[in-house]
């Protein structure tokens, strides 16, 4: 057997990560980091500058409760932006240990899956 030639493992391996499903996965993967990255950079700005706005105009505070208030609330978002993050990771994990690559050539109708008695 030559050296250069691929393994059966190693061509299915291949297959998968060329098969259309595997792309929109990555690309989707992307979309929600951009998604995230974006959200990361922005609410917790617009939630600094909201909440001194509130304090300030609403609720009469100035000095350092309203920064304080205002960073904490800051502070707040970004932790919820992390944890949204991970649960969304831990979702696509455990989305990806259910589906595995021999269920998708199944699916695909090229291999008919064996029953067992």
């Amino acid at each position: 057997m030559d050296n250069n030639t691929p393994s059966v493992t190693d061509r299915q391996e291949e297959e998968y990560m060329d098969s259309p499903a595997s792309q929109r996965q990555a690309s989707s993967a992307l979309c929600w980091l951009l998604l995230y990255s974006t959200a990361m950079f922005t609410l917790p700005f617009a939630a600094f500058y909201s909440t001194r706005y509130a304090l300030t105009h609403y609720l009469h505070i100035d000095g350092f409760p309203n920064t304080c208030g205002s960073v904490v609330a800051a502070v707040l978002v970004v932790n919820l932006i992390i944890l949204l993050y991970a649960l969304r990771g831990y979702e696509d994990a455990k989305e990806d240990d259910n589906h595995t690559p021999s269920e998708e050539c199944e699916s695909d109708g090229k291999d008919e899956p064996k029953k067992t008695q």
